[in-house]
């Protein structure tokens, strides 16, 4: 793979990882990447998640498929990548896992962890929450004015119940896309034009991805 693809786990640089099951990337997540990008100018790492627990009723598109699309989105920027570390580690795996490793393999590594203002809701109930809060910087994307009240309020309640916690708010321009949508319309027979890269688009059709009926 090339340099532009697959992220090298002895690299010690900062980085920022955005995790998630990418079922399928859009261009909401391309722009998550792209806001922390010129926020911070350091390399994004994407990080497509085992099948959780949670989302085991949903139309999943088989592994080798959604790393091929987080491939084929890296190459068109000099500073995304991509990983395998949860799909390898398999079962349900959570984020401070991920995390740990890194920094087992970097202690002195600065990692941002990316997340929607939907997670950050409850990102102080995720596995082990206060050493994963003090381990990484949070960046929360927002968008618009109500957003960031509502962020900035969850922000400081849990920096009060978490001294050692580091959160931001990354600006971005209001993308409402979900993967669920994307693969609702798929299963209607509906084109997503707009809604994922075109290469994107192009990767889904060709692979018959994603015409299975959506599970509710």
């Amino acid at each position: 793979m090339d340099k532009n693809s697959y992220y090298d786990l002895s690299n010690t640089n900062d980085i920022a990882i955005l995790g998630g099951s990418f079922n399928p990337i859009h261009i909401g997540h391309c722009g998550m990447a792209e806001s922390a990008h010129r926020m911070l100018g350091i390399d994004i790492v994407l990080m497509p998640n085992k099948t959780t627990y949670y989302k085991e009723h949903k139309v999943f598109a088989p592994d080798k498929d959604r790393l091929e699309m987080l491939r084929l989105v890296a190459e068109h920027y000099t500073y995304i990548y991509f990983s395998d570390m949860e799909i390898v580690r398999g079962g349900v795996t959570h984020t401070i896992d991920t995390i740990r490793e890194f920094k087992k393999l970097s202690p002195e590594r600065k990692i941002y962890f990316i997340i929607g203002g939907d997670s950050l809701e409850w990102v102080d109930k995720w596995v082990d929450a206060e050493e994963l809060l003090g381990s990484v910087t949070f960046l929360t994307a927002v968008r618009g004015k109500t957003d960031r009240h509502r962020a900035s309020e969850i922000i400081d309640r849990i920096q009060s119940e978490y001294p050692k916690s580091h959160i931001e708010i990354l600006d971005m321009y209001d993308i409402p896309i979900s993967s669920s949508d994307i693969r609702r319309l798929r299963s209607e027979g509906e084109p997503i034009d707009g809604l994922v890269p075109d290469y994107i688009r192009d990767y889904i059709y060709e692979n018959n991805l994603y015409i299975g009926e959506e599970d509710e």
